[in-house]
Formats: C-alpha cells, sequence, structure tokens
C-alpha cells in the first residue's frame, strides 16, 4: 500500500512543524500557510483544497490566543468554527480523512478528575467555546474525523512557557509563576509520533493526545530551569515565587483551572504507556542546550 499524501495547514506554528519533520520522510507531504489556505476566509476553501492531492489533512491552524479571541471574536468564529467545518465538508465531499486538533481549554476547569472525552464540555471563555463549537462542526460535517485535543505544548520550534521562564532566569532570580492553574504540558514531538501511528488507525471522534502526569504554570517552571541548570545553563535561580491567576489582571480572557485531560483512550489505541511530561521536557531541553 503506497503512504497516504498528507496535507498540513498552520505548517509555520510549533505543532505544525513537529508534524512536518516527522512524516515527511516517510510520506507525500503538502505544507500549507496562511498565505496559502486562510481559514478567516471560509467561501475560498474548497478551491484551494481542490488543487491539491491528499489523503488525510492535518489542520494545526486557528486562532490560538485565548486574549485574541476575546477581542475579536468575529475572527475566532471564522478560524475556529466555520473554517475548519469548510475544511471538514470538503474532504467528506472527496473521501479524505481529516484530523483536527483542539484544546482542553473546552472544558470549564471545574475541579474534576482527569477530564476524559465522554465528559461535557463547558468552555468558559470565546477561545475555549469556538474550539468546541469547531468540534462540532467538523464531526457533523465529516463523521469520520479525529478530534485531537491537545495541552500546555512546548518544543522545537517556538518559544513556550519552559523557555521563557529559562531566558528570565538567565537575567534575574526574581521569577513568578501561577501556581493554581493545572493541565499536561505536552511534546509537539510526542503528538507528532502519535499522529504518525494514528494516521494508520482507523479512530474516529474525541481522543486526548497529551503526555502524563500533572503541572501547574509554577511546577513546570521550576522542573524547567531544574533541568537547564542540569545542563550548564547560568540560570540565577531554579526556584520561582507563586502567584495567583487572579493576580495576572492584564489577561482579557478568563482562564479554566483545572483542565487535566485524559490519556487512557490514547494509550489503549498505541498499545504503549504514553511518558511523563517532564521526561518530553528534559529530551527538549537537552536538543536545546547540550552542545552537538
Amino acid at each position: 500500500m503506497p503512504a497516504p499524501r498528507i496535507l498540513v495547514l498552520g505548517s509555520t506554528g510549533g505543532l505544525g512543524r513537529a508534524l512536518i519533520r516527522r512524516l515527511a520522510p516517510q510520506h507525500p507531504l503538502t505544507a500549507l500557510t496562511r498565505t496559502d489556505l486562510d481559514l478567516e476566509r471560509p467561501e475560498a476553501i474548497s478551491d484551494q483544497l481542490s488543487r491539491h492531492s491528499f489523503d488525510i489533512l492535518l489542520n494545526a491552524a486557528g486562532l490560538t490566543s485565548p486574549d485574541a479571541c476575546e477581542v475579536q471574536p468575529e475572527k475566532a468564529q471564522l478560524a475556529n468554527v466555520t473554517g475548519p467545518q469548510a475544511l471538514a465538508e470538503h474532504c467528506h465531499r472527496r473521501g479524505a480523512r481529516m484530523i483536527h486538533f483542539s484544546t482542553d481549554y473546552v472544558f470549564s476547569g471545574a475541579p474534576h478528575d482527569p477530564w476524559t472525552e465522554d465528559d461535557p464540555t463547558e468552555p468558559v471563555n470565546i477561545y475555549g467555546r469556538t474550539k468546541r463549537d469547531g468540534e462540532l462542526a467538523v464531526l457533523k460535517a465529516s463523521p469520520d474525523a479525529l478530534i485531537a485535543r491537545v495541552s500546555w505544548l512546548f518544543g522545537a520550534d517556538k518559544p513556550s512557557h519552559p523557555d521563557q521562564m529559562i531566558q528570565r532566569a538567565l537575567q534575574s532570580d526574581d521569577l513568578t509563576a501561577v501556581e493554581d492553574k493545572t493541565s499536561v504540558p505536552t511534546s509537539n514531538a510526542d503528538i507528532a509520533g502519535w499522529i504518525h501511528h494514528l494516521i494508520h488507525h482507523p479512530a474516529s471522534g474525541l481522543l486526548h493526545l497529551c503526555n502524563s502526569g500533572t503541572a501547574t504554570w509554577h511546577s513546570w517552571a521550576e522542573t524547567a530551569l531544574q533541568i537547564a541548570e542540569s545542563l550548564g545553563v547560568p540560570v540565577k535561580t531554579t526556584r520561582v515565587r507563586p502567584i495567583k491567576l487572579a493576580e495576572l489582571t492584564q489577561l482579557k480572557a478568563p482562564r479554566p483551572l483545572q483542565t487535566i485531560m485524559s490519556n487512557q483512550r490514547l494509550q489503549a489505541l498505541l498499545g504503549s504507556e504514553i511518558r511523563n511530561w517532564a521526561t518530553a521536557l528534559e529530551d527538549d531541553l537537552a536538543a536545546k542546550f547540550q552542545p552537538k
């Protein structure tokens, strides 16, 4: 059987780049940027997709800043709902499979056991609501689509929370991070590996793609600093002063406090245990800071 042809949207983002790096060596792959296909212009999507040959569409595009979504709800609706719906409708017509990336922000953030794919969604901001509505629209248009929810991404291509904290620690020993917001940091590289497996598996519906373990922004930061120090990075401290989310008054969108997702369904599909986020972060930081 020939390898399925893959089309990646959101190819300049951290997740998109990780997907390309992992999949391109084994698959015919086309990578599109927002210039090539803009989800905020849904009327042009089908025509633009018809120019490309693909069997699987990976949609890692969208408006992902909660604050940007809060102040630009019309753009969020187009990028996260109407655009993905148009993608799914086109995929369904041509018999292509769609894998659409979503977020832990579809959940309310109330105290809860790890959220499963069967738990009700109750987002608290426009970002979460549009991503939830996008999930529903994609599955209605293409019932065989896979909705891959991810959380707290980090990786090689774009600075994330641990990278930012390390950079600050190179300049100062007075650092703060939120201690009352909890989820699962997840490696873009690991997600790309799981997707490589899942494109050969007929999984559909909702699926949580996250590493194992839990963290707060505070513990994620301190773990990153400790790893960096062990790699010889001259950070001024590995200690971070904990603060409450409510102290970040500059945020425009409310954030859910507890969005820990269960990865049990993913583990069953893979047939293997999923590694802890801290182990994945060690590999990520070692690749960045250890001499080649």
